[in-house]
């Protein structure tokens, strides 16, 4: 069994507030600590989570020998630098997505984690709640058949604001980054790394991505991502395959459930072209067509895929599970696919940060 690993996390906004108060529900860890450059501020953070925690500085915190693993918490420009402080302290690191800024930081990251022979991974939490992992067991024992197109899109709305980080290039804003990130994730996840990359942007007046989209070619298979802050989307994701059918339901990064349907040939027109085409039908019989279309939703039989708090704890029994083993790399989320990932990222970066 998996001992209870301490946790100390590093930043003190939404997203560290959001893994700590889902950690009540992890089987495997606990908030020890928070970190800050603002010692104040991480007290504040610790004493919301209860008097087994506490907050300090970032030294402080890392000097700790009883923490075992740290939750990178903090803005995507502040990853690398945080990263590898943890890392030159021996601790293992769960690093929240992005993985860092751009491909090369995340290969510095990798490289510093490989030498030290310590455990560390990207915080891809969406790759370990209840409705994806479902949805990659689907997918891989072929209850779709051969998966031919995927379908991902993730936007929110996010006013153009140059003074939020959101939007800032040197604090590494941007939608592709931001949300981005989501969608190319799902695809690498369910059908490995593209043989082929085509993107295209729309752009904020400083040249950050307001919202953009992606098409990965594959042997026999494309997949259609898409995300932005113009305004709130369906936020779904679909996967198409030779025999059936699989959507997440949005969110889906969390889905709360999946639908699986099973397809069998495209219905078209049978017979030869002169074959007599037979009685006009008019009324409710004329109408059965569309009917038995309207109808056919129903058919995809609902998987719910109940999870509790907001599902960042289960990538935190993952990785307790990791170190128990003595592993330094995760097989769900595996550096190398993070790495690849932001390489695809960068070629939305902003060349020339204002």
């Amino acid at each position: 069994m998996t001992s209870i690993v301490n946790w100390a996390v590093v930043g003190t906004g939404a997203i560290a507030r959001r893994f700590s108060a889902d950690m009540r529900y992890a089987k495997s860890g606990r908030v020890v600590a928070i970190a800050s450059r603002e010692a104040e501020r991480a007290r504040g953070l610790a004493r919301a989570i209860g008097p087994g925690a506490k907050g300090d500085t970032l030294d402080a915190v890392l000097a700790d020998p009883s923490i075992q693993a740290v939750y990178v918490a903090s803005p995507t420009s502040e990853h690398r630098a945080h990263a590898l402080a943890a890392i030159q302290a021996g601790k293992a690191v769960l690093v929240e997505k992005p993985l860092a800024s751009s491909a090369s930081e995340a290969e510095e990251i990798a490289e510093a984690a490989r030498l030290a022979g310590v455990l560390c991974m990207e915080a891809m939490w969406m790759r370990f709640t209840p409705g994806v992992l479902t949805a990659k067991r689907l997918v891989d024992e072929g209850r779709i058949g051969e998966p031919v197109a995927l379908e991902a899109s993730l936007s929110y709305r996010n006013a153009f604001d140059p003074a939020h980080r959101l939007f800032d290039p040197r604090l590494s804003g941007g939608a592709h980054l931001d949300l981005g990130v989501y969608p190319l994730s799902l695809a690498v996840h369910l059908l490995g790394l593209p043989t082929d990359v085509a993107v295209n942007a729309l752009r904020a007046p400083n040249g950050v991505p307001m919202a953009g989209g992606l098409i990965l070619a594959y042997s026999g298979a494309v997949a259609t991502l898409g995300f932005g802050f113009l305004g709130e989307g369906t936020n779904g994701a679909t996967v198409t395959g030779t025999s059936g059918r699989l959507r997440l339901g949005a969110p889906f990064l969390c889905p709360p459930a999946l639908s699986l349907k099973r397809t069998g040939a495209a219905p078209g027109p049978s017979g030869t072209d002169d074959q007599p085409l037979g009685p006009t039908r008019r009324g409710w019989k004329g109408a059965l067509p569309a009917v038995k279309a309207m109808l056919r939703p129903l058919r995809e039989r609902p998987i719910p895929t109940l999870y509790e708090g907001s599902g960042l704890q289960y990538q935190a029994d993952h990785f307790a599970d990791l170190l128990a083993s003595g592993a330094i790399d995760s097989p769900v989320m595996p550096m190398r696919q993070s790495i690849e990932v932001l390489r695809i990222l960068d070629r939305f970066a902003v060349t020339d940060p204002v």
